[in-house]
């Protein structure tokens, strides 16, 4: 074997055993970028809000037993403010939403990040009513998650449960001025 051939063998060695570095520098950059993201599962689906101008977040509470930052209830509260300005929806806008919810997971590592990376999560058990009549609309599971260091903690996993609350909105049927 000469040497080049040895040299080609050992740089794909080396590329080939990278290959997981170098997806997770991807995915650093990425989290650093895009922040933590956000998901919908929908338990009960509101009919259309398309008519809504309007969004109050009302109490936003933690599961008995559960261990959160103390500012999370806050920072919930301020991702969905955000989410609902991001569409259009003010405070006095009519007719209004009322937005509602528990947080029922709160994850920032433990065995699943040791095994495969990090995995940071929030879910917060979210309730759409008319602020008018106080008719339940719907509920749904919003999770914020971060498989990233860099778009981890408890900020970031808010915000990713505001992008969800856009998201279960936008699929509801508000939309944003521009749309």
């Amino acid at each position: 074997m000469n040497r080049k051939s040895v040299f080609v063998i050992a740089a794909l060695f080396i590329c080939t055993v990278n290959v997981g570095c170098v997806s997770r520098v991807i995915r650093e950059g990425a989290g650093a970028v895009r922040g933590a993201s956000g998901k919908v599962v929908e338990l009960h689906t509101p009919s259309s809000l398309a008519n809504y101008r309007g969004l109050t977040v009302e109490s936003i509470t933690v599961a008995k037993g559960l261990r959160v930052p103390s500012d999370i209830v806050t920072l919930v509260r301020q991702s969905y403010t955000d989410a609902a300005k991001d569409l259009v929806l003010t405070s006095s806008g009519s007719p209004a939403l009322s937005v509602s919810g528990e947080i029922i997971h709160y994850e920032t590592g433990g065995a699943v990040s040791k095994a495969i990376g990090p995995l940071q999560e929030i879910i917060v058990r979210t309730q759409l009513i008319d602020a008018g009549s106080k008719e339940f609309l719907g509920e749904a599971n919003l999770i914020g998650r971060s498989k990233a260091l860099t778009s981890g903690g408890s900020h970031n996993l808010t915000e990713g449960a505001g992008k969800a609350l856009s998201k279960w909105l936008r699929n509801g049927g508000v939309k944003k001025d521009d749309d």
